[in-house]
């Protein structure tokens, strides 16, 4: 059993439930954010209120959350639920009739026990051409992710990378980095600004130079190294993509000292 907090009230997870008139639900007008609570902690939930906020705002309902409910809400949950790892998902959902004016918010935070959850010390991505819309926002709408869960389960890949008129823009639930003649390079646009990619530039110029900027299909696949990051996946090395084998196929030197140098700012 665990708690959620549900339009205002603690409440357990099995008497939470919305209509199955939802305009969310059924149109899939809403977004979300999902950050950690590590140690009983959230970790940069300052970070993910903000983008959180920036993305409520492009919804314009009646309505808005506020921070502070939100950090409220999240310290009773703590207190209900009393997971040591877990994750807090921030979900807005439109509620009303799509024909009227003015649509309000149905809000909930889930808080999920992740004290089992392991990454894999390296991952294969497969490429997918595609490009989000609005994607500076955290929308619910990852029907392209899901519809290559069969190509993602048969290629044994934790995410798919995408990719419009051969320049690179993110994972389906990531950003993407690669190494190339010792400098570090991370996409530009057309990107959600991922609150651990955020992290990782704040500290990389420490261990290599950065470059944010367009980066091609070419320029991934000639790279040193490559990874990921995410809420989730942290620091995540891909040492194969669409099969093919990245620099030396195993995790390189920098992308080391780059995960090293995260788990030493989470402390």
């Amino acid at each position: 059993m665990a708690y959620c907090y549900f339009n205002g009230s603690i409440v357990d997870e099995s008497k939470a439930s919305i209509s199955i008139h939802n305009l969310g639900l059924q149109r899939g007008f809403g977004i979300f954010d999902l950050f950690r609570g590590r140690g009983g902690r959230p970790a940069f939930m300052e970070d993910h209120l903000d983008r959180f906020y920036k993305s409520q705002s492009f919804l314009d309902f009646d309505d808005n959350i506020e921070k502070e409910e939100i950090r409220v809400a999240v310290r009773k949950l703590q207190e209900a639920n009393n997971f040591d790892e877990s994750t807090f998902r921030l979900m807005l959902l439109a509620d009303g009739n799509e024909s009227e004016e003015v649509l309000k918010p149905l809000f909930y935070i889930t808080n999920s026990n992740i004290s089992s959850h392991n990454n894999p010390s390296t991952a294969n991505v497969i490429l997918h051409e595609y490009l989000r819309e609005y994607p500076s926002i955290k929308s619910i709408n990852y029907l392209t992710s899901n519809h290559l869960h069969r190509a993602k389960k048969k290629a044994n890949a934790i995410d798919v990378v995408y990719h419009s008129n051969g320049i690179i823009s993110e994972a389906s639930r990531s950003n993407i980095f690669l190494v190339k003649d010792g400098m570090l390079l991370t996409p530009q646009n057309n990107i959600l600004l991922g609150v651990t990619r955020k992290n990782i530039l704040s500290f990389a110029e420490e261990i290599l130079p950065v470059s944010v900027q367009d980066i091609s299909v070419g320029m991934l696949f000639e790279a040193d190294e490559v990874f990921i990051s995410s809420t989730l996946k942290e620091v995540m090395p891909i040492v194969t993509i669409d099969g093919k084998k990245i620099g030396e196929g195993q995790i390189g030197a920098q992308t080391l000292k780059i995960q090293q140098a995260f788990v030493d700012l989470l402390q």
